[in-house]
């Protein structure tokens, strides 16, 4: 259980770096956000390019923090029924979630995605509006944060067994972001 254990530790630390990082990007989107409509008002000037930008930055926060968000266990839980569960039955709630649902799901979608990513790069596509952005690099991050969603349940599910073999305490309860 040490090897699983460790791996699991090495996948929240990536994704956990990858979640700090990504929050930065909030503040980059209302900066181009206030600075595209400033210069809306004040110079009758704008540019598609902005306005792609801060959509394509908006969307990779909400990708590249998905992972982290189920580590920190924040996505949407249906609470009214799991409260009134033991720990031992969440956790085998969470490790058949995770494995019949959430993995398959997760890898279905980043291998989709990756064809569809190298399609756009292949045609070098880009937006059809004028200053419009490529959209390639927007369309990699999509398999790169399935991807990482799906190894954060491989070490959801890990730290889940480990839980329930006795190699780690019982998770309490914690909230989201």
């Amino acid at each position: 259980m040490k090897p699983a254990l460790r791996l699991s530790a090495a996948i929240d630390a990536i994704n956990r770096t990858i979640g700090h990082a990504s929050i930065w990007l909030i503040l980059a989107c209302v900066v181009v956000s206030a600075a595209t409509a400033t210069a809306r008002y004040l110079f009758d000037w704008g540019s598609n390019s902005l306005i792609e930008i801060q959509w394509a930055m908006f969307g990779a926060v909400f990708l590249l923090c998905a992972a982290w968000t189920l580590q920190e266990q924040g996505h949407v839980r249906i609470d009214i029924i799991s409260s009134r569960l033991p720990p031992r039955a969440r956790l085998w709630i969470d490790i058949l979630g995770g494995l019949l649902f959430l993995l398959p799901m997760c890898l279905l979608i980043a291998r989709d995605a990756w064809g569809y990513f190298l399609l756009s790069y292949g045609q070098n596509e880009a937006s059809p509006n004028p200053g419009g952005l490529l959209w390639w690099p927007m369309k990699l991050v999509i398999p790169i944060a399935f991807a990482l969603l799906a190894a954060q349940g491989v070490s959801e599910i890990i730290k889940g067994i480990a839980a329930l073999t006795g190699a780690r305490p019982m998770p309490g309860r914690r909230g989201g972001h």
